[in-house]
């Protein structure tokens, strides 16, 4: 590995990752697509590059690498496509970079910040691109309810009440931690007491203002500097919760299914149930406490157990030819409705842009913190 890292073409692989990665973020957030001629050239361009190290150094590992990293880059792209994470434009665009990248690059080289022997970099692209979709994704949530004013009352309204919460329950809290740290009392005591106050209900009002009334008198200035920390981490932290919940809802939109395209991802997957279509009821955390709670396992087997898929709303790569026409023709014989909800799918790219530059400053260090590797 060292005969890639220390040369000039290990430099110049990432300089054209960064292009490449440029340029497929302006057409992603443009046009929605990632051009073949980019991935292929990249592809190409990483093999020529290692082939020339291999010859000017009369050694063929650098291709060997350069070649291998082409094939885990395509693998795991695919992989990644077939479970409905990637679209087509992904695995190419990884496959690209996999023949720039054999190994991940790391530039810092200190303690942890650097790289494996191990041909990992798809795996630590891929973590630090869902790492960059945080901050990204909220970004873009926050745009679109900007230009959606009746989405935005919708969520404030939903939000309100929580908020509300929150704030409440941080002015019992500061209060209830500025009395037990004034008489050197066990903070965590203040578990127990928050749950005893909840079931309080509408006497919780009561109880807040006489506890706030104690530790302002008792101790004014730590009651006041709690109560700003907990109102603002906590508002801060639901509201960006809230917001990130919210992606789903933001990006639906409906059209007619005569205008579906190939490519655009459906909100819901239908399924045959005997002669009907219907939509197929979706696995997630709610359904199945509620499974658990009424003891009904019926639940979870009837949702995991095999069935005829018509369309899925969990592959990216969103409907196919085939699956177009067959959603077009059900329209037309009135099994489904004739017009669909279609969600519309966050730009990928610019998070694999942002996940190559913290691979670049940190290199495989999540592995090597965690002795994985």
């Amino acid at each position: 590995m060292e005969l890639i890292i220390t040369t000039p073409f290990f430099y110049l692989s990432i300089i054209i990752s960064l292009i490449g990665l440029i340029i497929a973020t302006y057409t992603d957030l443009k046009e929605r697509i990632v051009p073949n001629k980019l991935n292929y050239g990249l592809a190409i361009i990483g093999l020529i590059l290692f082939m020339i190290q291999s010859i000017t150094e009369n050694n063929p590992l650098p291709f060997i690498y350069s070649f291998l990293g082409m094939i885990i880059g395509f693998s795991f792209g695919w992989v990644m496509w077939k479970i409905g994470i990637f679209a087509g434009g992904d695995v190419k665009l990884f496959m690209g970079l996999g023949a720039l990248n054999p190994f991940t690059p790391a530039l810092i080289k200190i303690g942890a910040f650097t790289n494996t022997n191990a041909p990992i970099f798809p795996i630590t692209l891929f973590i630090y691109s869902l790492f960059a979709f945080l901050p990204y994704g909220i970004f873009i949530v926050l745009l679109r309810l900007y230009k959606n004013k009746k989405m935005q009352k919708e969520i404030f309204e939903e939000m309100k009440p929580k908020i509300l919460l929150s704030i409440h329950t941080a002015i019992f809290a500061s209060a209830t931690y500025a009395i037990l740290h004034t008489y050197y009392i066990n903070s965590l005591i203040i578990i127990p007491l928050i749950l005893v106050w909840s079931m309080l209900k509408e006497n919780k009002k009561y109880a807040t203002i006489i506890i706030s009334i104690i530790a302002l008198i008792i101790n004014n200035t730590l009651f006041i500097q709690a109560l700003s920390a907990a109102i603002l981490i906590s508002v801060i932290l639901y509201s960006l919760f809230k917001t990130l919940l919210s992606v789903k809802r933001v990006l639906i939109t409906q059209v007619e299914v005569k205008k579906l395209t190939e490519g655009m991802i459906p909100a819901k997957t239908l399924i045959w149930k005997g002669k009907k279509v219907v939509e197929q009821e979706q696995l997630d955390f709610k359904t199945i406490i509620k499974a658990i709670k009424n003891k009904n396992s019926n639940i979870l087997k009837e949702m995991l157990a095999p069935k005829k898929e018509i369309i899925s709303a969990n592959k990216a790569r969103g409907i196919n030819d085939e699956e177009l026409k067959i959603v077009k023709e059900l329209a037309k014989k009135g099994l489904i409705p004739k017009r669909m909800m279609i969600k519309e799918s966050m730009p990928f790219v610019p998070t694999m842009l942002l996940g190559y530059i913290l691979c670049l400053i940190i290199g495989d260090a999540i592995f090597l913190l965690f002795g994985v590797i």
